[in-house]
Order: structure tokens, then C-alpha cells, then sequence
């Protein structure tokens, strides 16, 4: 049974736009990531790394630069164009969709902050695809707090600090040193980020800052690739800040601002995972009823055993509620964040924690229908299940997550 697209309003464009996402994903993203995969970490981000190719693939045919306006050289995508493309692209790689995905936020950050010089500097040079693939990176973790600084959004749950990157003001510039967790996605190849500072380091973690800025500055170094289980083809590591300076300008927000600041960009991303989300789901079920129709026992292909297909339909089941849930918060919320209207972060926070939930246990079934083969490299079902577990933790852990969510009903 193949999964299907409820979506009956979709123009011709938006299905030719879907059409050359599915192909990139299936010729170039699913071999690639697979590849990417079975590397080191260090020669995933290496000179010459599969991984640059694909990015420049991506750029060129507009997959990186999906919610940026069409006057500054993005696509201009309408939110579900956009998470059409996602689910596509996720279908191929989840990493390396990742990778194209958080690479759009420190441009999209720099066009939202309404200071035209950001935007000239970070969003020109991306859209405008001058000096090649620039990367980004949304710098938040860090190796003492991790749901610590989302809980920054809630007076309640922040904690007290100091927080491990600090910023001081000094004059018409801030002064930013300490570090980034290795759990920063893009930290060793990104060239520009969005980061998260404490401006009080006697005060709470809601008592923030958020800066953009380029990566080649004085004092700013990367640690080692972290070594992971899943999301290999996504490269994370550490960021380290030492006595950085950084014009006044670059700091988008602080203080009270700060936590309406997470806020928004943890509802987007949220969103954002439960969109990718979907096409890891997919792609784990689409891979294991094409095995089962092949795979004989018993004289005939396991997919006619009762058994066997009791557990297809039931991923089926959860891949197509997972599709209809993400597509529906993501438009919703993407378009309001757009529009400036109000976007309800515990939608996209069930979006994510259902979404990553359904998935891992769509993936473990994939694997369990494999049977040996699915504890293999042979097959991609085991990387799926690796990615599925990972989702469940990144941008939030989904019991912490459910926690926040809660406590917005």
C-alpha cells in the first residue's frame, strides 16, 4: 500500500517541486548518506567529503534556500512547498537534510531582526550564493545545560547560572568567552551561527542574549567532530569562544527579549523535525514492505503472513498520521511566525515528540521485519533506527520537551 497524499489542492508546480526533491533524494541524498554514514567523523567533514557536493547540489537546484523571500534570491516557498520538500529530502537523508535545514536559519534570523546591516552582511552573501556554500548553525547546547537553556522560556523552570558561553558588554561591542557543546549540528563545518550567550553570569538562564556571527572571527575554534550513534552524516562538535569581540549589532536580543526569542525558534524547529521526521518514517516503511515482498519463508514472501502484515499496517497507520500531523503545525506555525501572529509552541512541540515517537517505533519494526539483515550495513534499516533514536533527543528530549509542552495548556 503506498502512502498517499490527502492533500488534493497541491498546484502543478508545487508536485514538480516535490518531484525533483523525491529524485534528488533517491539518486544523490540516499547514496550519499549512506556513505557519509560509515565514515569517520573526521573524514564526514574532511576536505573533498561527499557531504560538500550534496550541499552544492542542493544549493543549486533551491533546497537550501526554501524560506528565504524571493527579492533576496531565495525560493520564497509557501510553507507546505516547504515541508513537501523536507519530507522528500529527509526520505533520502535525514543528516544531510538537517544540515540544509539549519543552514537557512542564521540568514532567515538576520532578515527577521529588522536591522537592514545584518541583513546585508549574513542573508545577501547566502541567497545571493557568492563565495560558495555558506553554512549555518544554531548554537544553543552547551556542556552544562542542555534542557536547561529551553527551560529559559518558562520563569519556573530557569535555573540559575552562570552559563557556560558568557557575553559582557564592553564600550559599543560584547566581549563573548567560554563555549558550545559538541552537540552544536553544523559546529565543525558552519561558517556562520546563530548563538545563544548569558548576558548576566550571576543571573538566570532566561537572562540571555542571541548573536549572529561569522565563525572566522579572532578566538573563535572548533573542537572534534563528536563520534555518534545515530545522525552520523550530520557533523555536531564543539564551538569555543576565546575573548571573542563582536560589534553591538550582532546582538539580535537580550534580556527581556531573550526568552520570546527561543521561544520562536524552538517552535520553528520543533516543526522543522517533525516535517523531517516524516520522511525518515517513510523511507523505514517503504524500505521494509518492498523487503518483505521479496524476502521468501515458508514457501511465499513473508509480506502474505498475517502476522507480518498486522505490523506493516500498522506502520502505515503511524507514518501517514505522522505526514497529516507534521504537515499541519508546520504550515500553521510557519505561516503565523511569518505573518507575526501568534504560533503556539505546544503544537509544535506534540508535533515533535509524536512525530520522533512514531517513527522510532516504525523504524524498530523495520529492522525487527528484516530480520538478521536488519542488524546489518547492508540494508539501511539499521541506520534508520539509529537516526529515529537520535530524533527523539535533538532539539529537546521528548520527556523534557512534553514537560514544556504541559505547561502551555
Amino acid at each position: 500500500m503506498p502512502c498517499l497524499d490527502y492533500d488534493l489542492t497541491l498546484t502543478d508546480e508545487q508536485r514538480a517541486i516535490r518531484d525533483s526533491a523525491h529524485r534528488f533524494a533517491a539518486e544523490v541524498m540516499r547514496p550519499a548518506g549512506i556513505e557519509l554514514d560509515r565514515l569517520s567523523p573526521e573524514e564526514v567533514v574532511a576536505p573533498g567529503s561527499r557531504l560538500y557536493d550534496v550541499v552544492r547540489q542542493a544549493r543549486d537546484l533551491g533546497f537550501m534556500s526554501l524560506a528565504g523571500p524571493a527579492e533576496v534570491g531565495g525560493l520564497g516557498a509557501s510553507p507546505r512547498t516547504q515541508h513537501l520538500v523536507l519530507e522528500e529530502l529527509a526520505w533520502g537523508s535525514l543528516g544531510l537534510t538537517a544540515v540544509m535545514f539549519l543552514s537557512e536559519w542564521p540568514p532567515l534570523a538576520a532578515l527577521g531582526s529588522g536591522n537592514p546591516a545584518l541583513a546585508e552582511e549574513f542573508a545577501g552573501p547566502y541567497y545571493g550564493k557568492a563565495g560558495g556554500v555558506r553554512l549555518g548553525a544554531w548554537a544553543i547546547t552547551e556542556p552544562n545545560h542542555g534542557s536547561d537553556t529551553l527551560g529559559a522560556m518558562r520563569p519556573e523552570m530557569a535555573v540559575a547560572g552562570p552559563g557556560d558561553l558568557v557575553a559582557r558588554r564592553d564600550g559599543d561591542h560584547w566581549v563573548l568567552s567560554g563555549q558550545k557543546s559538541a552537540w552544536v549540528s553544523n559546529g565543525p563545518i558552519a561558517n556562520q551561527a546563530v548563538v545563544n550567550v548569558n548576558v548576566d553570569p550571576k543571573g538566570r538562564l532566561d537572562r540571555g542574549g542571541v548573536c549572529i556571527l561569522p565563525l572566522d572571527l579572532p578566538g573563535i575554534s572548533r573542537g572534534r567532530p563528536l563520534n555518534k550513534h545515530g545522525l552520523r552524516s550530520l557533523p555536531q562538535g564543539e564551538i569555543f569562544f576565546d575573548e571573542v569581540r563582536i560589534p553591538r549589532r550582532y546582538m539580535m536580543a537580550e534580556d527581556a527579549a531573550y526568552p520570546r526569542h527561543v521561544n520562536s525558534t524552538l517552535t520553528a524547529f520543533n516543526a522543522g523535525v517533525g516535517a523531517i521526521t516524516a520522511g525518515l518514517a517513510r523511507a523505514a516503511y517503504e524500505t521494509a514492505l518492498a523487503y518483505t515482498k521479496e524476502r521468501i519463508q515458508g514457501g511465499r514472501p513473508i509480506f502474505e503472513h498475517q502476522a507480518v502484515r498486522a505490523r506493516l499496517f500498522r506502520m502505515f497507520s503511524l507514518v501517514q498520521a505522522t505526514r497529516a500531523f507534521s504537515r499541519e503545525v508546520f504550515v500553521y506555525n510557519q505561516t503565523q511566525l511569518a505573518t507575526g501572529g501568534p504560533a503556539p509552541i505546544e503544537h509544535s512541540i506534540a508535533s515533535k515528540v509524536f512525530c520522533t515517537d512514531a517513527a522510532l517505533e516504525v523504524a524498530t519494526l523495520a529492522v525487527q521485519l528484516h530480520g538478521g539483515n536488519g542488524m546489518t550495513k547492508e540494508y539501511p534499516a539499521e541506520m534508520f533506527l539509529r537516526d529515529a533514536t537520535a530524533l527523539t533527543i535533538a532539539d529537546g528530549e521528548n520527556a523534557f520537551l512534553s514537560q514544556l509542552g504541559a505547561a502551555e495548556l
